[in-house]
């Protein structure tokens, strides 16, 4: 995954309040930083505080990096990290401010632990002893939403689409699908207008809104209200697959 450069140098005179005081910790103590960023608008941060971050087993996994909370409209979310579209968002920064995971939206306690473990080995610190799963370890997290409900309120802000990506992390027509077509440059220009979801099949976040497919990789493309639009079963090379995204844009 591509580290984003975040600050070359932080001049530490100039810097006052708790985003600026937690990067000046995170240079003198050479410890990682994790970075949340909300806003009163956001449907899903109370949630995600309260559901997620204060967890027994997320507040454990956490030891070992600086955590600071901060408001997307803020002076020094807007200066001192990258642009932030979609609360909440939570950034796991390096002591040399390199972001090296982003993760977008609500997750639960379980899913979010595995975004910590992620970005731990990283960063080079011990981690417990968890598989990474494919949707982490193979994708950029700036891409995907890994939750239906973040994706379609974030699709609903911005005036977009959702696509929602089923996929068997032991399937190589999923691999292929995900490595080959959708990483192709002319289905993200036609996708341009979705937001995309990844979901392994049989998950539990698949199951609660229906998408419960007999084959792997199968694609819904869905209004940000839930409703219709497609759904491409199996695995399509880029020619095909975008036939699918035009009939798709059709039913809009």
């Amino acid at each position: 995954m591509k580290k984003i450069a975040l600050l070359a140098y932080i001049p530490v005179l100039l810097m006052s309040g708790e985003l600026k005081d937690a990067l000046i910790e995170a240079k003198k103590t050479h410890k990682p930083l994790m970075v949340y960023v909300k806003s009163d608008s956001c449907a899903y941060c109370k949630k995600m505080q309260t559901k997620t971050l204060s967890d027994k087993s997320v507040k454990k996994n956490m030891e070992g990096f600086i955590f600071v909370k901060t408001d997307k409209s803020s002076e020094d979310a807007k200066k001192y990290l990258p642009k932030t579209r979609y609360t909440p968002t939570t950034y796991f920064i390096s002591p040399k401010f390199k972001v090296v995971n982003t993760v977008k939206g609500f997750l639960n306690k379980d899913d979010f632990n595995l975004w910590i473990n992620d970005s731990k080995s990283k960063l080079g610190m011990s981690t417990s002893k968890t598989e990474t799963p494919s949707h982490i370890s193979s994708t950029k997290s700036e891409i995907w939403f890994y939750d239906i409900a973040s994706a379609e309120d974030y699709a609903k802000q911005i005036g977009k689409n959702v696509m929602v990506y089923v996929e068997n992390k032991r399937s190589k027509w999923s691999k292929r699908m995900r490595t080959e077509t959708l990483s192709d440059k002319k289905v993200k220009d036609a996708l341009e207008n979705f937001v995309w979801v990844k979901l392994q099949k049989g998950s539990a976040e698949a199951n609660a809104y229906g998408l419960t497919p007999k084959l792997a990789p199968t694609v819904y493309f869905r209004k940000a209200d839930g409703t219709p639009l497609a759904t491409a079963k199996g695995f399509f090379d880029v020619k095909d697959f975008l036939k699918w995204v035009n009939y798709a844009k059709s039913k809009l």
